[in-house]
């Protein structure tokens, strides 16, 4: 009997943790629901949604992704493998508005399942791995990125992995584990390039903070783990010709152009300063745990326990981030992947002191069951904001309005002249030819029926049209009065 009642308070035990990843899956569905589920959407989201959306239309292939008629008639900008799994779900569910938000929340589910895999490598206490998960989840830029269809959404999923098999090599010496982490971060090259291989970093870095592996094996290791890495990518090269056009345009453009060419900060540790600032709220989060416990015995003790693992993930979390300074094109998502790591880290160094918080707690004490119950009522709060949020236009509400008018007056698969104050509003681009596959041109107006203005600074050449009466509220909508074909 008393063995039976041990069981049953050990169970009740384990469940309690439970409501621990309920708390943090509410919260997170709560934080991104707004933004996700609205209309509206970054531009660089925008565009990769509407590539996708034409791959899955035959409209431009893997290794020659389109955009429009008018721009990016092959899209070199990022490598394709997102682009080409995304399209994969417009194939299967259709052109809606929420199939890139469901592709972007599947894979933060993902990623947050990865999260948790590796936590059980690192710590063997499954039942925390709810810790981890809140501190990448508060952490700056990443909700943001799951919201608005970035490129790093699909990246970070196999940069976990690849560090998750090479924990698999580590514990269980087999040499496959490597192979396999190689292999997917063959996938990350393969989605947004060179920001991902900062995770060769990390044989090194277990070497010279946990001395494991020794040094010969770290060196091996990270020989396959370059290998395998760069493997598939010498295939395509050598034996698919788009596969290698594809790659020879990307480098000179994208990469060494940018490099050279192309400014967005001032210095070029803005990167740098963006991680910092980023890691604030997950760090304030976990000091909060020092105020419950700064009065215990041996506080430096529990510091003690995990200061090395953290140390380790806040090297390799630096090794993603310090890389972008060769560029003065910078942006903070670019190292959204790395958020996983050093959230990793910030869990273990924390764990003794969250441990000794909670474990004491009886799952049947009244502060646990309104926790219970706060879990589940944010859960309903975050669902029914989701819900709330279908057919509602968030970001660039008035520019979504009109493109609608216009694609209603226009047609589908169309090109429209804009005017100057337009032409080079790219996320204007974006909403065209995500809603109606309209494309933009700058050309003379007399070579396009349509004509799009803001008003401002209109050519003189606008004689032989009439504007078309419309609902729009920031633009005007002309067409010719004899079109010429």
């Amino acid at each position: 009997m008393i063995q039976h009642t041990h069981r049953q308070s050990h169970f009740r035990k384990e469940t309690t943790f439970f409501y621990f990843y309920l708390f943090v899956f509410a919260l997170s569905l709560g934080l991104v629901s707004v933004e996700l589920f609205s209309e509206g959407m970054f531009m660089d989201g925008l565009y990769y949604a509407t590539i996708s959306r034409n791959m899955s239309l035959g409209m431009g292939s893997f290794w020659k992704p389109y955009f429009s008629a008018t721009l990016f008639k092959e899209f070199y900008e990022h490598p394709p493998l997102a682009l080409g799994l995304q399209s994969i779900c417009f194939r299967l569910f259709g052109d809606s508005l929420y199939v890139e938000r469901f592709y972007s929340f599947i894979l933060f589910l993902l990623t947050g399942g990865g999260i948790v895999l590796l936590w059980k490598q690192w710590s063997h206490d499954v039942r925390y791995g709810w810790l981890p998960l809140l501190f990448w989840v508060v952490t700056g830029g990443v909700i943001w990125s799951v919201a608005n269809n970035m490129l790093e959404n699909t990246m970070v999923l196999f940069v976990v992995l690849s560090v998750f098999f090479y924990g698999k090599r580590i514990n269980e010496g087999h040499y496959y584990g490597v192979v396999l982490a190689g292999l997917s971060l063959s996938l990350g090259l393969l989605t947004k390039g060179f920001p991902c291989l900062y995770v060769w970093s990390l044989p090194f870095f277990m070497w010279l903070f946990l001395r494991k592996p020794h040094f010969m094996q770290m060196i091996t290791d990270s020989l396959l783990w370059v290998g395998f890495t760069l493997l598939p990518i010498m295939v395509f090269y050598l034996f698919v010709p788009d596969a290698r056009h594809f790659m020879q345009t990307y480098l000179q453009k994208q990469v060494i152009g940018s490099i050279e060419h192309i400014q967005t900060v001032s210095s070029r540790w803005a990167i740098v300063r963006a991680f910092f600032e980023s890691i604030v709220f997950p760090v304030s989060v976990a000091a909060l745990s020092l105020l419950f416990v700064r009065k215990r015995a041996g506080v430096g003790s529990l510091f003690r326990q995990n200061r090395a693992p953290f140390f380790l993930f806040f090297a390799v979390s630096l090794a993603g981030v310090l890389p972008i300074m060769v560029s003065m094109k910078q942006r903070p998502f670019y190292i959204t992947t790395v958020y996983p790591f050093f959230a990793m880290g910030l869990a273990l160094l924390f764990l003794p002191f969250i441990r000794s918080l909670i474990d004491p707690i009886p799952p049947t004490s009244k502060g646990f069951t309104l926790f219970k119950r706060g879990g589940i009522l944010l859960l309903l709060v975050s669902v029914g904001l989701s819900v709330a949020q279908v057919n509602r236009v968030g970001r660039d509400n008035i520019v979504i309005h009109d493109v609608k008018q216009v694609i209603e007056e226009v047609g589908h698969d169309k090109t429209i002249h804009v005017g100057p104050n337009i032409a080079f509003n790219w996320g204007v681009y974006g909403y065209f030819s995500r809603y109606g596959n309209v494309s933009l041109s700058f050309a003379p107006p007399s070579k396009q029926t349509y004509y799009l203005s803001s008003g401002k600074n209109d050519p003189d050449s606008l004689d032989h049209y009439q504007r078309v009466e419309t609902n729009m509220k920031q633009y005007r909508l002309y067409k010719t009065v004899d079109p010429l074909h």
